[in-house]
């Protein structure tokens, strides 16, 4: 039962591109689906999954589920069964090609307005098929914005009322 239904089209602004994808409540938690479409029109499909917690249980990256990211209640991270140590403190998942996994930490913290909160991700690095920890800071703004700070630098992120990303500074945008 999917529940909940929200899409969401978005538009590079860095770079041609988009991302298409629909946010629901599905299986007790969280489910992301979209297809991410770079400039040369290579089309990545992801699938995410959370627990009703809104930490990251699974992820399925590419055509036939080519990449299968799995993390367990105890805090173990896998790529196609085999651990990927280092990941103990990360319950995010944060693919490197969509702005719709920013959401899944978002809607966790639920900070209220001045707020903010360090966590680490698994960032996930679609050239390279690996995930690393990554520190990232969100600062919550104002009802709709936050201020995102990580290793690669920091972003003004806008969300709707469900805490979906609607505009990434300099990366993204949604369409109305």
């Amino acid at each position: 039962m999917i529940a909940g239904t929200h899409a969401v089209l978005w538009l590079r602004r860095d770079r041609p591109g988009n991302d298409a994808c629909r946010f629901a409540e599905a299986e007790g938690g969280f489910l992301i689906d979209g297809s991410a479409t770079d400039a040369d029109w290579k089309v990545t499909r992801y699938r995410v999954r959370a627990h009703d917690d809104g930490t990251t249980r699974r992820v399925r990256i590419g055509a036939n589920s080519r990449i299968f990211i799995r993390r367990t209640r105890e805090g173990a991270w896998s790529i196609n069964g085999t651990p990927v140590p280092g990941l103990e403190d990360a319950v995010d998942i944060d693919l490197d090609f969509t702005p719709a996994t920013k959401t899944l930490a978002i809607r966790r913290l639920k900070l209220p307005v001045g707020s903010e909160a360090e966590i680490v991700a698994a960032r996930f690095d679609l050239a390279k098929g690996s995930l690393r920890p990554e520190r990232q800071t969100y600062s919550r703004l104002n009802e709709t914005e936050y201020l995102l700070t990580s290793d690669a630098g920091s972003a003004r992120l806008k969300v709707d009322a469900q805490g979906i990303v609607r505009d990434y500074e300099g990366l993204w945008t949604a369409q109305k």
